[in-house]
């Protein structure tokens, strides 16, 4: 019989991976545990492992900290990271004391969504998402479809899925909702995007359940303008959740009341995201893609166009165009559709910009 080999040494635990350069600073080799980010602010994040009773409190390790960036930054909420734990504690915003520790990788995306900021660079606030739950207000403010549209391309571009919700219906009367939510309601539905009304009223529970069904083991991010209600309706959602609710002024104009974008588990399963109020929606990734392409009811007509480049604007024997003019696309999705455009021709060829390396 032959004579067996010197054993390996033993390999670790398969969740764990051993980091083969150590961050500075820390000169034993140590273990990478896999989480998701559930929250960040003031340049730490909050990191979920699974399996763990609680989670990390976690800084950049150096290669993600030093590295350059395509993003303002790096890591954002949902990201899947690789983290090596310390046995040092810290104290979160919150000050609850955490175990601290740093995320020395992140691993691929799926999706991301952002927004733009004061100096045009975008901002990645979700990633690895699943939907986006579109909150609009029948009142207070008032609804504004072009804005909607604007966070139904946002979705496209980013091939995420959009659900479309009419909240705050308690403002209004069955005879109001009936003439001016119910037919944009059906134009969406029509269109293929799930429609629910909702209201953060606990005895309305019709679309509170429906809401529920389509969140249920997917991770959503609640979309909206300030004021319309998102932090509201995902507390009546799973009361359990601790979001910040702030009272809306008496001028019915809505304040940003949710100050960190955060992640939060769900009982019956899934995540939902309770985001700052967006006031520029940046269309990433649209520069790359026929705009057109966003809009459904464009999307499955414009090959009938006389041009293939056609822009659906000025150009003859346009196929889009006859079906505005026919009835068959509805004049406001168009209208959203032109001002979108603009906004589109008038970005950089190149976004967003490499940021310039940091000392």
């Amino acid at each position: 019989m032959a004579k067996k080999s010197k054993p390996e040494p033993k390999s670790p635990p398969q969740e764990r991976e051993e980091v083969l350069a150590p961050t500075e600073g820390e000169p034993e080799k140590a273990a990478l545990l896999e989480g998701v980010v559930m929250r960040s602010g003031g340049g730490f994040y909050e990191v979920d492992v699974p399996g763990d009773d609680e989670r990390l409190l976690c800084s950049l390790g150096g290669r993600l900290k030093k590295g350059k960036r395509a993003w303002a930054q790096p890591v954002a909420v949902g990201d899947r990271v690789r983290v090596r734990a310390l046995e040092t504690s810290g104290k979160n915003a919150r000050g609850e004391e955490w175990r601290e520790g740093f995320i020395e990788e992140l691993l691929p995306r799926t999706s991301q969504l952002g927004r733009s900021r004061f100096n045009k660079t975008a901002q990645i606030t979700l990633a690895n998402l699943d939907q986006v739950v579109v909150v609009m207000a029948s009142r207070e403010p008032d609804l504004n479809l072009h804005r909607l549209d604007r966070f139904l391309v946002l979705a496209e571009a980013n091939h995420l899925r959009a659900i479309i919700c009419f909240n705050k219906t308690d403002l209004l009367s069955k005879k109001e909702i009936k003439k001016e939510i119910e037919p944009f309601a059906e134009l969406y539905r029509d269109l293929g995007y799930p429609v629910i009304l909702t209201s953060a009223l606990p005895e309305e529970d019709k679309g509170r359940k429906a809401l529920q069904k389509e969140l249920k083991n997917r991770i959503s991010a609640f979309v909206g303008s300030s004021g319309v209600g998102k932090s509201s309706l995902a507390m009546m959602i799973d009361p359990d959740l601790l979001l910040w609710v702030g009272d809306v002024m008496d001028i019915g104009k809505g304040r940003h009341t949710t100050t960190d974008v955060t992640l939060h588990p769900l009982d019956k399963g899934g995540y939902i995201a309770d985001t700052p109020g967006i006031k520029t929606v940046a269309l990433l990734e649209t520069t790359e893609i026929n705009l057109s392409e966003c809009f459904p009811e464009m999307r499955d007509r414009e090959h009938k166009c006389k041009f293939s480049n056609c822009t659906h604007r000025s150009e003859p024997d346009c196929a889009i165009k006859a079906a505005v003019e026919k009835g068959k696309i509805v004049q406001s999705r168009y209208d959203s559709y032109l001002r979108l455009f603009e906004e589109k021709e008038a970005q950089p060829t190149r976004y967003p910009k490499k940021d310039k390396d940091e000392d």
